[in-house]
């Protein structure tokens, strides 16, 4: 087995550039958090450079701009590396992550056949609330290298789980999180204001204390229109953020335009505002400033519930209609978690859930999202109580490295 001593902890994160960032969005907060909070020796692995590049742009960062003794990225592939030795010290490492089972390059796994010392090796798998995942977190195989010696046992690969209980790894959050959050939401109207003077004045100067101010970050979907027109129609003005991706097209459409980022679009009650891909920490600062926020996919969903907002999870679609049964096991969840909650913060819930399963399946949610909207308040004490039950858990970094060091005794 694998020591970690008292030298800094060496990591190697293998990540398969996919989804528009989702997966090197959770693999770059794990590394930076590794890096930062706890002194490893991280190095992130990614399959495409220009892709990494257009990443890294958007925080503010390039590939050849890391600071030193920060995260340090490389590149690999399928089918083999020209970093041969870099591929060395990744077999070196103390803690070797596969992210969401992006398979390891063969010439790694033939240099870990042929060395005498294993790091501990973890699949980081994808986040979900289905029951489950408990019983498998933890679970290992056991992997035949090749190129192994004769008599070689196979190694053992463990499969770790993100979660929202305490019998899974948790959720990425760095520390002073919860804080920023809180600092941002003291003086919303102030946060509100500088946040939209970075990219349209006159929406600042036209934003009211009634405005709803709502992100939208989603997929594709036909429930869209529905939504966007309850906003157009309703008595109260909203402000949707949107944010460059997949639902650019859609809005467009609904307007009946072509959209620029900067460029303020009304349409009755609702104003459109196309804002650029945005780092990460100032899409945190969105979330926490918004009244509700529509996330995708894993990354953006997960900081939607530390800014203790109401949220809409657009779940990745999956063959078979399987993600709704992962949504269903998220609403059941977060009702159980917050049984707590008064009767009116309970009935917002269920209202809650109810859009989020139109949405998933493509349905008008229009007549929904009037009933919803007037339950924001109390949807976002709800929102504040989960995310104190979450932040009861220690954080996903954390749990990494307490079983790598339980595994290196």
């Amino acid at each position: 087995m694998p020591t970690v001593s008292d030298q800094p902890l060496q990591c190697a994160i293998f990540c398969a550039i996919v989804d528009n960032f989702g997966d090197i969005g959770v693999c770059w907060r794990l590394a930076r958090q590794l890096a930062r909070e706890h002194g490893a020796r991280v190095t992130l692995w990614v399959d495409d450079t220009a892709q990494a590049d257009r990443f890294l742009a958007s925080q503010n960062l390039s590939i050849e701009a890391l600071a030193p003794g920060s995260v340090a990225i490389r590149v690999w592939s399928a089918q083999g590396t020209a970093d041969r030795q870099g591929l060395d010290e990744a077999t070196a490492s103390d803690l070797l992550i596969e992210a969401f089972a992006c398979h390891l390059p063969q010439p790694l796994l033939e240099a870990m056949g042929r060395a005498e010392r294993l790091p501990v090796w973890v699949n980081l798998e994808y986040l979900s609330a289905e029951p489950w995942v408990e019983e498998h977190h933890l679970l290992a195989s056991l992997v035949p290298l090749p190129g192994a010696t004769a008599g070689s046992q196979p190694v053992r690969k463990t499969f770790f789980f993100p979660g929202f209980t305490p019998g899974t790894g948790g959720l990425l959050r760095e520390a002073g999180l919860l804080q920023r959050h809180a600092h941002w939401q003291h003086d919303a109207t102030a946060g509100r204001d500088r946040l939209l003077r970075r990219w349209q004045p006159q929406a600042a100067d036209a934003l009211t204390p009634d405005t709803v101010l709502v992100s939208l970050f989603s997929y594709e979907t036909p429930a869209m229109a529905g939504w966007l027109q309850a906003m157009a129609n309703d008595e109260v003005p909203s402000l949707l953020l949107l944010p460059q991706g997949r639902s650019l097209a859609g809005v467009a459409q609904f307007l009946g335009q072509s959209l620029r980022v900067g460029g303020l679009v009304t349409r009755g009650a609702l104003q459109v505002l196309p804002i650029p891909f945005v780092s990460q920490d100032v899409y945190d600062e969105i979330l926490s400033l918004c009244d509700f926020n529509c996330v995708r996919g894993e990354d953006s969903f997960v900081r939607a519930q530390w800014a203790a907002r109401p949220l809409l999870w657009h779940i990745y679609p999956q063959e078979g209609r399987t993600h709704l049964q992962k949504l269903e096991a998220f609403l059941q969840l977060q009702k159980r978690q917050t049984s707590s909650c008064d009767a009116l913060q309970a009935a917002s819930g269920l209202a809650l859930g109810q859009f989020m399963r139109f949405w998933n399946q493509g349905e008008d949610c229009g007549e929904l999202w009037h009933h919803l909207r007037p339950q924001l308040s109390g949807l976002r004490e709800r929102a504040g109580k989960w995310q104190q039950h979450l932040a009861a858990m220690p954080d996903l970094a954390t749990s990494l490295l307490r079983f790598c060091r339980s595994q290196s005794r």
